[in-house]
């Protein structure tokens, strides 16, 4: 079959031409009236839109589909702002071999930091006082993060890092929508999202990589869980030696663990949650979603509420695929992402 003028533009255009490319995964955008955080006004002053929105995107996402969620934001369609107050964008994509390294997570993160610190600057900085996402509940939000499924929650979890490894700076006052996750690594869903880029390659490429991708994928679940398993037996040990023997355990060293769980690094409410002053956050999933299941957004909520964060809305679509809500019921999506940084209480 040949193709038409019209077929060979459409395949050489770049949906998202009008970001700067830093890396294969960090994507930027300044908008036009853009100044650095430097000559912008005080950070206390209400903003009708985010200074900054970050988009941390599901593994493998395309740029076609992954723009559809950028361009409401740079042309002023979710909180209705002028040309002149709209937001910069950063955008990070979450590729399969970064997903299952650390070391390749964190160097997202790395690129895209010196962005993050021109438009934010000073605001990174916090006081004793902002220790909790408690203490942050009524601040003012200056930007909005945007996560989708686990890839996004993962790389967004290594920019908490990036800002700075003891977390004694961190994000300034924020909102967050949780996009088809945080789920629990289940190897199913892990395996399913890995492959379904795969439906419809040759069948000889699909019985090579096939059996690849379920060993990586088991390599990780081993791994996590072992995480989990050495940590309660470090609990399990040093309550022993505490309560049993009357040993004091040495005290563990300070600072965020390495993980490739996306689950933990959003609910740590400690000094050293990356997130702790965000202000509030939604959650948007399915019960059809056969990557992350319902009940574990869910728990992750109910965590969350636990741990002080303010969780604003449970926005539940019916029969949407992964990362599909926005598709099936447009106005919702985005209903609920501008109720969410304005704070107001319309029924979802």
């Amino acid at each position: 079959m040949t193709s038409t003028p019209d077929s060979d533009t459409k395949a050489l255009v770049d949906p998202l031409d009008f970001m700067e490319k830093l890396s294969s995964s960090v994507y930027i955008y300044r908008p036009p009236s853009f100044s650095s955080s430097s000559s912008s006004s005080s950070s206390a002053t209400p903003r009708k839109a985010p200074r900054l929105v970050i988009i941390t995107a599901w593994m493998g996402a395309r740029p076609a589909h992954i723009a559809k969620y950028i361009a409401p934001y740079r042309d002023g369609l979710v909180f209705g702002e002028a040309p002149a107050d709209r937001p910069a964008i950063l955008l990070l994509l979450c590729h399969e071999k970064t997903t299952s390294s650390y070391a390749k997570s964190a160097a997202v993160a790395e690129t895209a930091l010196p962005f993050i610190q021109d438009v934010l600057g000073e605001s990174l900085e916090t006081t004793p006082e902002e220790t909790s996402p408690a203490a942050s509940a009524g601040a003012v939000p200056q930007m909005l993060v945007h996560t989708l499924s686990n890839g996004g929650c993962l790389i967004l979890g290594h920019i908490y890092n990036a800002i700075d490894p003891t977390h004694r700076k961190c994000l300034p006052p924020h909102v967050t929508v949780y996009d088809s996750c945080p789920g629990h690594f289940r190897f199913k869903g892990a395996a399913t999202a890995f492959t379904m880029s795969l439906a419809k390659a040759p069948l000889a490429k699909r019985l090579l990589l096939v059996p690849a991708i379920y060993l990586l994928v088991l390599s990780m679940w081993t791994r996590i869980h072992s995480e989990r398993v050495l940590a309660w037996f470090d609990s399990l040990g040093r309550s022993l030696l505490s309560r049993v023997f009357g040993i004091q355990p040495s005290p563990k060293p300070p600072g965020p663990t390495k993980a490739l769980n996306p689950w933990t690094p959003h609910n740590v409410a400690t000094e050293f949650g990356g997130n702790r002053r965000e202000v509030r956050r939604a959650y948007l999933y399915s019960a059809t979603d056969p990557i992350i299941e319902s009940r574990d957004v869910e728990a992750h909520a109910d965590e969350a509420k636990g741990l002080g964060f303010t969780v604003f809305r449970m926005a539940q679509f019916a029969d949407s695929a992964h990362v599909a809500h926005m598709r099936a019921d447009p106005p919702r999506y985005w209903g609920t992402v501008k109720d969410l940084w304005f704070g107001t209480s319309e029924t979802a």
